[in-house]
């Protein structure tokens, strides 16, 4: 059996993963692979968000871990999880919103048809990767026929979940680039709303040119929708520059603390 995880060396998840694994002598059970060192290997493998979990070339996580799941698993259990069709597009969207590209790219385009053509990340983070082939078509092709009506419906539920992802996001890069809190006016000069919707648009899902759809300023819907973004931003900026301080401040405690072997 071969366990493959994708992760990143800031992803929060992945570090708490990898310490688990460790505690509990599971490590050299897995590869890890820093999609940092392998950004296109990730891109190839349809990784969307990291810990992406691979088993046997088969994404059965993404972005979130059972980790009890993954030890019966990496034991040599068989796992079979029971899938409540009344909760899959709570858990979809619960995935959605775990995955940044996938939020950033959703929010953006709106385009549930395309969202559901990405049946690896849909059944990962469903827990259909989990159940039987042909119980997990058939709920598979229930999802995808219910999102696609009633995907506004779920789009404007979770839309404040969304925003709130997004602007995580921008203030965590913006630490990553200033290495410090940046007042507001100076956000504010530096990212207008025309640059914010810029990277936004970039940042949602595409890699190079690939999977990119730049929508013009003049898309007042679009824009508009992103403008709701930025003002959240604006309105929460404390609370969120707070939690990315403290959470990276979390993730280089513990990268002091072990040694990690990252290895492919």
């Amino acid at each position: 059996m071969k366990v493959e995880i994708f992760t990143h060396r800031n992803c929060i998840e992945c570090n708490f993963l990898i310490e688990y694994l460790e505690k509990n002598g599971l490590l050299s059970k897995v590869t890890i692979i820093d999609t940092e060192l392998y950004p296109f290997l990730a891109f190839e493998r349809g990784v969307i968000s990291t810990p992406s979990i691979f088993v046997n070339g088969k994404l059965v996580f993404a972005g979130l871990v059972d980790y009890d799941e993954l030890t019966k698993i990496l034991s040599g259990e068989s796992v079979s999880v029971n899938v409540n069709k009344d909760e899959l597009l709570d858990k979809l969207m619960l995935g959605i919103i775990n995955s940044f590209a996938a939020t950033a790219w959703l929010y953006v385009n709106k385009d549930f048809d395309a969202l559901m053509a990405q049946k690896d990340f849909v059944t990962a983070v469903t827990g259909l990767a989990l159940v039987n082939e042909k119980e997990s078509e058939e709920l598979y092709n229930y999802l995808r026929n219910v999102i696609i009506k009633e995907g506004e419906t779920y789009f404007e539920k979770w839309k404040d979940k969304m925003k709130r992802v997004i602007s995580s996001n921008f203030i965590r890069e913006l630490y990553w680039l200033y290495e410090k809190k940046l007042e507001k006016s100076e956000v504010l000069s530096k990212y207008p709303l025309e640059v914010f919707a810029h990277w936004l648009m970039v940042r949602g899902g595409a890699v190079g040119r690939v999977g990119l759809r730049i929508h013009p300023l003049s898309e007042k819907e679009v824009i508009m929708r992103i403008s709701e973004v930025y003002m959240y931003l604006f309105d929460n900026y404390d609370n969120l520059w707070d939690k990315v301080i403290k959470e990276q401040e979390e993730i280089k405690k513990i990268n002091k603390e072990q040694v990690r072997f990252l290895s492919f």
